[in-house]
């Protein structure tokens, strides 16, 4: 009887799957060019991220044709002009737009054009794009070319960067992708969903090291190698083996059956997050200059958001495992990181 009414949960599961939430990150990118007193600036941004902003899918059909785009570029410009700025250190005296098109089938690429009075050796860079797309939505920048490259990223808690034009020292490109490391485990819920699978059979401390030693040796490796272009995945393909490794755990919770050691099955699923990761620093584009001490501070920032959260959980499974409301308390929360882990794969693989 309790194995028929678990298979009946986990079906209910599957089936309420779809009305779980779900985490899409909203990026858009900017890539910057100096020339004397003017700026260039490349802008990438997705054509239906503007929940907030203007609509351009005006015949509301799930995408935005090149009528609409050219009949919405003049109220999307002025947006990103409000919520957009670029000074050096005052405001520019005019901003034009250079030209624009699409870049793939959802986004746009928009070249917009600074004009200052002098010379431009520093740069303030602000962001609250968050404001006409999504809370957390985060800006990828860059600066320069090839080994001169310099990377800053903008979001709701960090929407100002200054860029001195002669240069990054060290400190400020490890503490930003520090920065960027910590945001990225904390916002990623996918992997926080993993984490939290892992946590729910994880009754000592003993094999709370264990898990935790083999899940980040393991993304470690091949954060490393997919940052420095050895390996490379389909993102796609990547995204959806996630979310059936979150799936994968929170069933081996649920039946209370493992088949593999907890912490082998975490080493080989850690592999897997670590391409996820690796998503980040690849789209920065990074300089070759800059890469071993921004992978170095990316993946300490990870570590360290991934010890947090642990810190804050561990405990209060601990707790919620010894009361006389563990069947319950494991059934429920295993139901709810399986519905996810089926739900972000059916989006991630069919849908997207």
């Amino acid at each position: 009887m309790k194995t028929t009414l678990k298979l009946l949960a986990i079906v209910a599961a599957l089936l309420s799957a779809p009305c779980a939430f779900a985490h899409t990150v909203s990026t858009s990118y900017g890539k910057l060019r100096i020339e004397g007193p003017q700026v260039h600036l490349q802008l990438t941004v997705g054509l239906l991220d503007f929940h907030n902003g203007p609509n351009l899918d005006r015949n509301a059909d799930g995408k935005v044709s090149r009528e609409e785009l050219d009949l919405g570029i003049p109220s999307l410009v002025e947006a990103i002009k409000t919520n957009y700025g670029v000074l050096a250190p005052e405001e520019p005296h005019s901003i034009t737009i250079e030209k624009f098109d699409f870049q793939g089938e959802d986004a746009a690429r928009i070249d917009l054009l600074y004009d200052f009075d002098h010379e431009v050796n520093d740069l303030r860079i602000t962001s609250t794009l968050h404001r006409i797309t999504q809370p957390d939505h985060r800006h990828l920048l860059a600066l320069g070319e090839g080994d001169d490259t310099r990377q800053g990223v903008l979001n709701l808690q960090n929407p100002t960067v200054d860029i001195d034009v002669d240069g990054q020292t060290v400190f400020e490109v490890f503490s930003d992708f520090l920065k960027l490391g910590v945001e990225h485990i904390l916002t990623g819920y996918d992997h926080l969903a993993f984490l939290a699978g892992l946590l729910l059979a994880t009754t000592t401390l003993l094999s709370l090291v264990k898990v935790v030693t083999s899940f980040t040796a393991a993304h470690s490796v091949t954060l490393a190698l997919a940052t420095f272009n050895i390996v490379s995945l389909p993102p796609r393909l990547i995204e959806s083996l996630i979310a059936l490794t979150i799936a994968y755990v929170a069933i081996e919770n649920f039946t209370g059956k493992t088949f593999v050691h907890r912490w082998k099955i975490t080493f080989l699923f850690g592999l897997v997050h670590g391409f996820g990761f690796s998503n980040v620093l690849k789209e920065l584009n990074l300089s070759r200059g800059n890469l071993v001490i921004s992978l170095f501070s990316f993946n300490a920032g990870v570590e360290i958001g991934q010890l947090f959260f642990v810190c804050v959980i561990f405990p209060l499974v601990l707790v919620a495992l010894k009361s006389k409301w563990k069947e319950q308390f494991l059934s429920a929360t295993s139901l709810l990181i399986m519905g996810l882990g089926f739900y972000w794969f059916v989006e991630r693989a069919f849908l997207t």
